[in-house]
């Protein structure tokens, strides 16, 4: 078995994480691991690793933000996925030292998600 890229989905909606895990079983780029909240998501960065976190933001317990800069040390890249973006969000992708092109809204369309997985992963 080849060594896949392993892309961690750490959104609090069942439904996104459904969606995103069926949709991606025709790629075999890389594996899917998901979490219902940033502090699943952590867990599963200790144990399992990953080389990409999609994140959304608004969370509950611990946000977005909070876990991006936690889960730095254990993955560099990371896209967020969103419903709304504003000022402070604007100011917190910065400080994050990411950019514009590193959020997804919500929805999404899937293609376009595998384009920026793809992107960060320098897959063809």
């Amino acid at each position: 078995m080849k060594n896949l890229n392993r892309v961690l989905l750490v959104d609090d909606e069942a439904q996104i994480r459904s969606s995103f895990v069926a949709y991606c079983e025709d790629y075999e780029e890389f594996a899917i691991l998901v979490a219902a909240s940033a502090e699943e998501g952590l867990g599963i960065l200790e144990r399992d690793g990953a080389d990409l976190c999609i994140v959304d933001m608004r969370l509950p317990g611990m946000h977005g933000g909070d876990f991006i800069r936690a889960a730095s040390c254990r993955c560099r890249r990371f896209l967020i996925h969103t419903g709304s973006v504003d000022t402070e969000l604007t100011t917190e992708l910065e400080s994050l030292g990411m950019s514009s092109k590193d959020v997804l809204m919500k929805p999404c369309s899937m293609s376009r998600m595998i384009e920026r997985i793809r992107h960060h992963l320098s897959l063809p």
